[in-house]
Parts: structure tokens; sequence; C-alpha cells
């Protein structure tokens, strides 16, 4: 029999999105042990029109969030959720103790490293790796006179899909930027390290118990949906990425490893996805995610289907070890839309 599986945040672009596709389109025998029922706080939101079964919930911030969802556990019979966007993971992963079916998150104690730069910046020293200098906008002469153009102006917190992120190739751009945030704004000044080709987006997989399972590397092209800025400083091109990763999947021990130890250095349980760069031989982090990737749809479809790997393991109590996925394949991007007759809308 399917087991009935709520997932969150399902517009679009979203983490929710992918997590559909995952659960959906991979393979025959996928398709027939998952039962999904979509949810998101819009009616207009890709997922909840591509399953059998939907319902809208309130924004996580909302008082009345747990119990609706407590609601829509009860009325689609759930045997397990997984919420698609950040804050959605974070509410739900402090209040496990609500539900008496699992819910696919990680830890809530890794949460802040999602949710602050700083507080991920702590960590990474704490754990002796190297760090991208980051400073208060506040700071900003002070973070000027520690390094070059180009830098990265961002929030400290929510930057999922990389949402209020600036490129900055000289003083006259960011003082520009600057300008037009609030006061107490909470961005961040950091520099632009290494180059575009050195970028990559690594998923590490624990099991429900913590033990490591296997890691993903994905080499990031940033061009057309990946591409959020570019700018020349002197004779070099610079460019950040929208979030929204493509690029080539590829076996590489050196990242891999760091990446497998810093999953379990940090304990994680479940999805983790890190971002990172590689400069002058070291691996710079600059985005740690404790929860599914918007990378989760590509990498299922090279045979690393993380959502029905947790979901097994946590309803069916299933073991993994390594993954026998593909590699050495180019993932390219694309939009894809549902068509609706109003009157169906929710």
């Amino acid at each position: 029999m399917k087991k009935n599986i709520l997932v969150t945040a399902v517009g679009g672009r979203s983490v929710g999105s992918g997590i559909l596709h995952a659960l959906t389109r991979n393979t025959a025998a996928v398709n027939k042990r998952w039962n999904l029922i979509a949810a998101d706080a819009d009616s207009f939101s890709w997922g909840l029109y591509k399953v059998g079964q939907s319902t809208l919930l309130p924004f996580a911030k909302a008082s009345d969030y747990i119990r609706k969802v407590q609601e829509a556990v009860e009325k689609f019979a759930i045997d397990a959720i997984i919420p698609g966007s950040e804050p959605e993971a974070e509410v739900l992963a402090l209040n496990k103790s609500a539900f008496q079916i699992p819910i696919i998150t990680n830890d809530h104690g890794l949460m802040p490293l999602m949710m602050d730069k700083f507080k991920a910046t702590e960590k990474l020293k704490e754990l002796g790796l190297p760090t991208i200098p980051t400073f208060t906008v506040e700071d900003w002469e002070n973070a000027l006179a520690a390094f070059d153009f180009p830098i990265i102006v961002k929030p400290t917190t929510g930057t999922g899909g990389s949402k209020g992120v600036s490129l900055c190739a000289n003083e006259a751009e960011l003082k520009t930027i600057l300008e037009k945030l609030p006061p107490n704004s909470g961005y961040c000044i950091q520099p632009l390290i290494g180059s575009d080709e050195g970028e990559y987006t690594v998923g590490v997989l624990s099991d429900k118990n913590g033990r490591l399972l296997d890691s993903i590397v994905m080499k990031r092209k940033l061009l057309g949906l990946s591409l959020l800025d570019s700018k020349k400083v002197g004779n070099t091109n610079f460019s950040i990425s929208t979030g929204y990763s493509q690029g080539f999947f590829i076996k590489d021990k050196f990242i891999q490893d760091f990446c497998e130890k810093m999953a379990v250095d940090i304990g994680s349980v479940g999805p983790l996805n890190i971002q990172l760069r590689i400069h002058k031989g070291e691996i710079y982090v600059f985005e740690i995610h404790p929860r599914f990737s918007g990378t989760t749809t590509m990498r299922a479809d090279v045979g690393f289907n993380e959502p029905d790997i947790l979901l097994r393991n946590h309803l069916f109590d299933e073991e993994f070890s390594r993954i026998d996925y593909q590699f050495n394949v180019a993932a390219i991007r694309a939009f894809e839309h549902v068509i609706v007759p109003i009157d169906q809308m929710l």
C-alpha cells in the first residue's frame, strides 16, 4: 500500500517542487511507493496541480501554522512530511514532537547554519576550516580595508535562491546599494572568493540516525538560469549564481571527503547541501543548508534520490550504503509550467 506523503512549498522554482519531481517522475518503483499531497500558501503554485491531492497552508510564521499542518495530516492520513522551504524546515524541525509521524528534516540545532551567515562562519571556524571574511554592512569601511573588489552584499539571514544578493565591482556600486538598505538591515559584506570555474554544490546524505550514506558533487555552470550577475574587475570577469544550479555531476574525492567529514562533524541527520568555491587549493564554504537542495530533481534523475531514500529509511527501516548513481554527465535546467482551469484552482 502506498504511503501518503505531504510535501510543502511546491511553487514552480522551489525546493518543494523539486521534491515532488523526485518522488513522481524517476522510476516506476518510486511511483508505487508514494501517494503525494502537495501544499503551499499560494494557490498560484505549480505543484498544487501536478499531483492528485492538494491543500493550502498558512506561511510558516503564522501562529496557526502547526495546527493547520496537523489538520492536513489528519485529513489526508499523512504518513510523513517533507518541508519544501527553509522557514517550514525550521519550524517543523522544532516541532517534531507535535506529530506522531516522521518529519523529514535535518536536526533543528543545525538550522541556524542556513538562517544566519555569522553563525555559519562561527561553526566553520570551530571546525578549523577556512572561512570567508564576513562584515556587517555598517562596518563596510573596515571590510574594504580587509579585501579587494569584487565583493558580495547579501542578507545575513534567508538567502535561499540568492535572494537579495548583489555583486559590487567598485566603491561607487557598493555605496549605491548601501544607500538603498534600511537601518539595521541585517545585510553583510563578503569578498567573492575564487573564480566561476571553481564553484560547486554538494549534497551529503545521512540516514535518520546520522549515519553517512553518500555525497554527490555538481560543478556549477554559471549561465542562463544559473547566472545572477557578472561584473568585470580589472581584466577578469566575476559572476555569482542565482541559486538555480546546473552543471556537471562529477566524482571528486577531495571535495567529497571534505564535505562528508564536515557533515559528520556537525552532526548532520538527513539532507545537507553545501555550496563552496575552491581557491588556491583550499575549499571555502559560502552556504550551508541542512535541507533538501534546489538540485534535488537533477540528483534524483541520475539515481541519487534523496527524498525517496530518506522516506524508505524512516517509514520502512531500509538501510542504505553508497549509492550507485550516474556521474560525468551534464544537468541542463529549464522551466516547466502547468495549465489549470481557473475554476479548479484552490
